[in-house]
């Protein structure tokens, strides 16, 4: 069976040393928040769709939804790949 979970990508309050701009991509799956950060700024009003969904391809998810933006934020619905292990 196939658990649905919730991908939410926003600016970080809490940039890193090195950067002006931190971008985060959480995944909440039941109990469990997975985080990914890079430095990207929201271009247009929106983010990077491309880069959004290599980001949770790469924390071993796939996007099930389009993304949607609302108040500066990226929403998707996510699930995790087969192959991937918890």
């Amino acid at each position: 069976m196939t658990s649905h979970c919730v991908a939410i990508c926003q600016l970080s309050d809490q940039p890193q040393e090195d950067f002006d701009v931190n971008t985060e991509l959480l995944i909440l799956e039941g109990g469990t928040v997975r985080i990914s950060t890079w430095d990207a700024e929201p271009r247009d009003g929106g983010f990077d769709v491309q880069m959004l969904n290599d980001r949770t391809d790469a924390l071993g998810f796939m996007v099930v939804s389009d993304w949607q933006f609302l108040d500066g934020k990226a929403y998707a619905v996510v699930e995790r790949r087969t192959s991937a292990k918890a």
